[in-house]
């Protein structure tokens, strides 16, 4: 039995095409899919950051601002609780302002009021981050 080569690289040719669409079609399902995990991801870490870690310290630091003296006034708890989120949850914060925390909060163990122009930046810096952090979180739930 003689198979014509014409009618051989045809279906050779077609069979090619076909599996080349049919990985081009899979590449461009799974760079989808690579791209869904990784806002999946971000958004995990988002809710993680802002639970564990900014929006507490940011309700600790509005409490403290909000006390009928002048400047900031934490309880023992709360600077317990801002050096537990510094520990614990240090990880979710930016680098910078960790370090700000650390040298003007945790490494101050005793000191419980500050200044308004001592804790002002932190607590805006905090809030700021808050909010970026929200509406990122928020852009990626309503883009999903």
């Amino acid at each position: 039995m003689l198979v014509d080569v014409a009618w051989a690289t045809i279906v050779l040719a077609t069979v090619t095409a076909v599996l080349a669409l049919i990985t081009a079609y899979h590449a461009w399902q799974s760079r989808r899919l690579v791209g869904e995990m990784r806002k999946d991801r971000r958004r995990q870490f988002l809710e993680s950051a802002l639970r564990r870690a900014y929006s507490r310290l940011f309700e600790i630091f509005r409490r403290a601002m909000c006390r009928p003296d002048i400047g900031f006034n934490f309880s023992a708890v709360e600077m317990h609780e801002i050096r537990d989120i510094v520990e614990r949850y240090g990880h979710y914060l930016d680098p910078q302002l960790l370090g700000k925390i650390r040298k003007t909060i945790v490494d101050n163990p005793a000191k419980l009021q500050w200044q308004p122009a001592e804790l002002d930046p932190l607590y805006m810096e905090i809030m700021n981050k808050c909010q970026t952090l929200s509406k990122e979180l928020q852009s990626l739930v309503i883009g999903a």
